[in-house]
């Protein structure tokens, strides 16, 4: 049960945002405030990063966390996080999870396959429910 990324497209062009793809220097890739994102798909090493990576750009529409480059460390870091945030409460609820576990994945790297995203998002989002926001995903409950 990948996550689709036509469902991000579909989010995205909901959002009036649009995706180009150009060679960058510095970046995998940059959200807009004025609804574009640039991704470097040359810098992303598998399918599974390009969707992760945008799944995340996406986060930054729809929480509406944007910053400056030249904002401060924290400002920056509380913005990529509520983008993150965003993302995987769209695109890896607590439900996605649950029948991933039900349907016999249950370390990281199965659901990095089984969802199409990267391993140390896998992570993070897990980290997010469990420590941040309270989840139980014991499945014997």
């Amino acid at each position: 049960m990948t996550i689709p990324e036509y469902r991000i497209y579909e989010d995205l062009d909901a959002l009036g945002v649009d995706v180009t793809e150009i060679p960058m220097k510095n970046n995998v890739a940059v959200a807009f405030e004025d609804n574009f994102i640039a991704i470097d798909p040359s810098r992303c090493k598998s399918e599974s990063t390009y969707s992760t990576v945008l799944a995340h750009e996406a986060g930054h529409f729809i929480s509406g966390a944007f910053y400056s480059v030249k904002c401060p460390y924290a400002i920056r870091q509380k913005a990529e996080h509520r983008a993150f945030a965003a993302s995987v409460q769209r695109y890896l609820s607590p439900d996605d999870f649950m029948q991933a576990f039900r349907d016999g994945y249950t370390e990281t790297w199965q659901l990095a396959e089984y969802f199409g995203l990267d391993e140390e998002y896998i992570k993070k989002a897990l980290h997010y429910w469990i420590e941040c926001r309270g989840v139980n995903f014991n499945c014997e409950e």
